[in-house]
């Protein structure tokens, strides 16, 4: 299933690479200038508005600016590793110890790693830039040498914290502050200070520049989550976001579920939120497709733990995507159901989000006010019947400027009630 679904994935970041934040642009050295943002309007219900920050660069090396990826070598047991073989995401990372980019990216994916410690494995892979960085050999060798040892990761953490010390030494220096600088580690340090000497991982170096080189892989940091390669900035917003993404990927269902709904019954919805419930009444004659896909979504805890991870206050509140990133689906689509006796001039209308045309899925909003600018645009399937003045007090959230950011609401749970 979760081959089946890459593609919906890859859909999704197609999109987010084009509207979401700016491309990782590994062949340059130069900033890339930031998107404009787009205010947050009812419209942005679709989908949310971009980033305002502007990407850092990554470090480059004199080579062909657009990379032509080659198949890299499958990971193995040469490669470092932190995290389970069994995590669901692995990220393999490229890059090089001199490089401040890298050096950024360190604290993310450490952060990251603690943070799902079952479902992210770091592939570390050698990219000293030796055309570019005076001293990326001897610390890519400081490295190899404390793996070899098992401190590999005690040594990446060190030389990423303590980089303000030794980016700007000359590398005799550096070679002098690595021997006192990890004195407190748990090393053989006669051995550690005969490899630097003696230059035993030198050759090493260059093969990893070479095997790089010749792959396409024209800066550091590269990335690739799981099997795609990872073109955008990698900042912890964007890795988080796609974390959750790829997470979400192996709970994704192929085609929307069989009809399994009573369209003469009656359908309540009691959503129980961390700050008190929300009842909705279903509409299955009007929306016999987005109701069943609901309840069945609801029955099999898709909606528990999902913030609401839009508010547009005096407007709608938006929920529905268990990764918060507002770009989350059940991996399938639903053709548009447009009653022409339901519309928005109301307040407490439920209706599907969509990106066009039969793009619904598992995200829906509310609404708080009548917004008749929507009518027979969107799948109206319920409608509020309790509790719509708690949603009206949520203060204003952007998921790709909060999502880090925890929720002020969040559903606990989903129980369907059929009478």
């Amino acid at each position: 299933m979760v081959q089946e679904n890459r593609w919906f994935l890859r859909l999704i970041w197609t999109f987010c690479g084009i509207m979401l934040l700016s491309l990782f642009a590994c062949s340059s050295s130069s900033q890339p200038s930031a998107p404009q943002p787009i205010e947050p309007t009812i419209s942005a219900a679709k989908l949310g508005p971009t980033s305002t920050s502007p990407p850092p660069s990554p470090t480059p090396i004199p080579m062909n600016p657009t990379p032509t990826l080659i198949p890299i070598a499958p990971i193995n047991d040469d490669d470092w590793s932190w995290g389970p073989d069994t995590a669901l995401a692995t990220l393999l990372v490229y890059c090089d110890f001199q490089s401040p980019y890298c050096v950024d990216l360190a604290s993310v994916i450490l952060d990251l790693a603690a943070i799902y410690p079952e479902d992210l494995r770091i592939i570390y892979r050698q990219y000293p830039l030796l055309t570019v960085h005076d001293k990326a050999s001897l610390a890519g060798q400081a490295a190899e040498s404390a793996g070899q040892q098992g401190q590999f990761w005690a040594m990446y953490s060190l030389l990423n914290s303590d980089y303000d010390e030794w980016k700007d030494l000359d590398p005799e220096s550096f070679l002098d502050w690595l021997l006192v600088a990890t004195k407190h580690l748990d090393l053989d340090h006669q051995q550690f200070e005969e490899d630097l000497r003696s230059k035993r991982f030198e050759e090493s170096m260059k093969e990893s520049f070479i095997n790089a080189y010749d792959a396409g892989i024209n800066g550091t940091p590269f990335i690739f989550l799981n099997e795609d390669w990872f073109r955008l900035n990698p900042t912890p917003l964007n890795l988080e976001a796609a974390l959750r993404l790829e997470l979400l990927s192996f709970r994704m269902y192929e085609t929307p579920p069989e009809m399994a709904i009573d369209p003469e019954a009656a359908y309540l919805v009691h959503m129980q939120l961390n700050i008190g419930e929300v009842v909705l009444q279903l509409f299955p004659k009007s929306a016999p497709m987005a109701v069943n896909s609901f309840v069945f979504l609801a029955e099999n805890g898709w909606f528990n733990g999902n913030p609401f991870h839009r508010v547009v206050p005096g407007k709608y509140v938006q929920t529905g995507d268990p990764t918060g990133t507002g770009l989350g689906g059940p991996g399938y689509f639903l053709p548009d159901e447009i009653d022409p006796g339901l519309d928005f001039n109301k307040p407490g209308v439920v209706a599907l989000t969509s990106t066009g045309p039969n793009t619904s899925g598992s995200q829906f909003f509310i609404t708080l006010s009548p917004l008749p600018e929507l009518n027979e645009t969107r799948t109206i399937f319920g409608r509020v019947v309790k509790g719509l003045d708690i949603l009206l007090e949520l203060e204003v959230r952007d998921p790709l400027e909060e999502l880090l950011t925890p929720p002020q609401a969040y559903v606990e749970s989903i129980r369907i009630e059929v009478k």
